[in-house]
């Protein structure tokens, strides 16, 4: 897989945005599993559904991560992948949101701050110089 130069300066800097969001998304999930672990005696505040989705949202924001590093150092098909999987994790946020009582506040509210960071990365990846520079 061979990377692209960006040497386009708005493009260079909303992937560098990008690449900083998914690190703040990667650190808020990976907290958030800590949170888990800490709390895991209070099944008031730890569900099953929590490890679960608190588990996958860790992983899944670390393997998102690696992908906008590549992605910001010009890697076409992680750009790509980048685009498809933030609005993917999005989309599942917003799901999750909306389910009345599925989970406890306090994770909603990490959930919504991890959703909050890809609405952004979606925004940095669609915009028009990202675009360009990542044109066949």
């Amino acid at each position: 897989m061979t990377n692209r130069t960006v040497t386009d300066p708005d493009a260079r800097e909303k992937l560098h945005i990008a690449k900083t969001l998914l690190g703040g998304y990667a650190a808020v999930a990976v907290l958030t599993l800590l949170a888990i672990v800490v709390f895991s005696g209070n099944p008031g505040l730890v569900t099953d559904a929590v490890w679960v989705r608190g588990s996958i949202l860790a992983v899944a924001s670390l393997v998102t991560f690696a992908l906008g590093v590549s992605m910001a150092n010009g890697s076409r098909g992680n750009y790509r992948r980048v685009k498809v999987v933030a609005l993917a994790q999005v989309v599942a946020i917003v799901v999750i949101e909306s389910i009345p009582g599925s989970f406890p506040v306090w994770f909603k509210i990490a959930n919504g701050v991890c959703g909050a960071l890809l609405v952004i990365v979606v925004l940095l990846t669609f915009a028009r110089s990202v675009r360009a520079t990542f044109a066949a």
